[in-house]
């Protein structure tokens, strides 16, 4: 049901995933990333735990935003 769901997401989207995430399974954040419907979808990567976002993330999604919201 989540992953139909997610095909019918066509917005662009903007993902970030950390790579060793206690909280997120990876491959399944992958497959969801996969089943969005967006033709327009990036996938940010990084390595490190939940908390271990490093901070050029933060310019590069208000980058996104600034693309798609002016």
């Amino acid at each position: 049901m989540l992953y139909e769901e997610a095909r019918r997401v066509t917005i662009p989207l903007h993902v970030l995933l950390q790579w060793d995430d206690e909280g997120n399974d990876r491959q399944a954040s992958l497959d969801l990333f996969d089943a969005f419907g967006s033709p327009e979808k990036t996938l940010h990567a990084n390595m490190g735990g939940h908390t271990g976002v490093p901070e050029f993330e933060g310019a590069a999604a208000a980058q996104f935003f600034n693309r798609h919201l002016k």
